[in-house]
């Protein structure tokens, strides 16, 4: 699917997105769910949450430069040009105000910049609810998240500075990748564990270019959702882990403070990779939510 920037611009990108179509009818309007993936993932870590809804319809692409999506023909791709994305996707679906907007770590940051932008136009889009999976609520560069935000950062400014091949050789690093599943699993059940392991070896590496990367990188370690609470004026609902490693028990709580209609569901016994690890919880926070819009 091509769509072009809604901003006039002449980037265009040729967006992969999987359509999951409902398989029986629930009672109630019919909504369609434009799903956002989180940094360095593609469609793939949405599946097990597509599988747990079977009675909805969902629309998930994989952002330009990641996945299937070649990157964008010129332009950073931050969450400020991926919002626009999701708005070009909207426009081409045909999307309107009866759908939802639901976004994953950084595709929370991605569907709350998209949000807030169209809500401050007269005439811009108006979702029926937004759904926020674990978002990014804290300066991870303050507090008790600076430590490992530190790491991260020092990580990716050496792949920055590394000749292209070196730098891609240590992007996709098992042991990076080791490091990460190490830090980021809770569950301590044998199968889910593993699934988390070959999700990632398979995809977490599936980024188009350094570039790409970088770019994505800088953007989420720098924007939070709390940046833009207080525009973003409809339902929302926040499932979040309570163990999430990227955020913080303050944040998470200041967040939903600051929006006007949110609607806090906490997940035990998961941290970051609740898409993952507690995909059927998530899918029955998000039904209990569209139920009620």
């Amino acid at each position: 699917m091509r769509v072009r920037l809604s901003d006039g611009r002449a980037a265009t990108a040729d967006i992969t997105l999987w359509h999951y179509r409902a398989r029986h009818q629930v009672p109630g309007p019919a909504r369609r769910l434009l799903v956002i993936h989180g940094f360095r993932g593609d469609h793939h870590g949405m599946q097990l949450i597509v599988d747990a809804l079977p009675d909805q319809e969902l629309l998930v692409p994989d952002l330009p430069g990641f996945g299937a999506t070649a990157p964008l023909s010129h332009g950073v791709h931050d969450a400020e040009t991926y919002a626009r994305v999701v708005e070009a996707l909207a426009q081409a679906l045909a999307l309107h105000d009866q759908d939802v907007l639901v976004g994953h770590s950084f595709g929370s940051i991605v569907a709350a910049a998209h949000t807030a932008w169209q809500q401050g136009i007269p005439e811009g889009r108006r979702w029926a609810g937004l759904g926020l999976l674990n978002p990014i609520s804290d300066d991870v560069f303050t507090g008790s998240l600076l430590p490992g935000a530190v790491a991260v950062e020092a990580y990716y400014r050496v792949c920055g500075r590394l000749p292209e091949h070196w730098a891609l050789s240590l992007l996709r690093s098992p042991l990076i990748l080791a490091v990460t599943n190490l830090t980021m699993i809770v569950s301590r059940d044998r199968d889910v564990v593993e699934h988390v392991r070959r999700e990632h070896r398979e995809h977490f590496g599936g980024f188009a270019d350094r570039d790409t990367v970088l770019q994505a990188y800088r953007s989420s370690s720098r924007t939070t959702v709390t940046q833009f609470a207080r525009e973003l004026d409809l339902p929302t609902l926040l499932v979040v882990g309570a163990q999430d490693q990227l955020s913080t028990l303050r944040g998470r709580q200041r967040l939903a403070r600051l929006l006007p209609q949110a609607r806090l569901e906490v997940l035990r016994g998961v941290g970051h990779l609740l898409h993952y690890e507690k995909p059927a919880p998530t899918a029955r926070a998000i039904r209990r939510f569209l139920s009620e819009l």
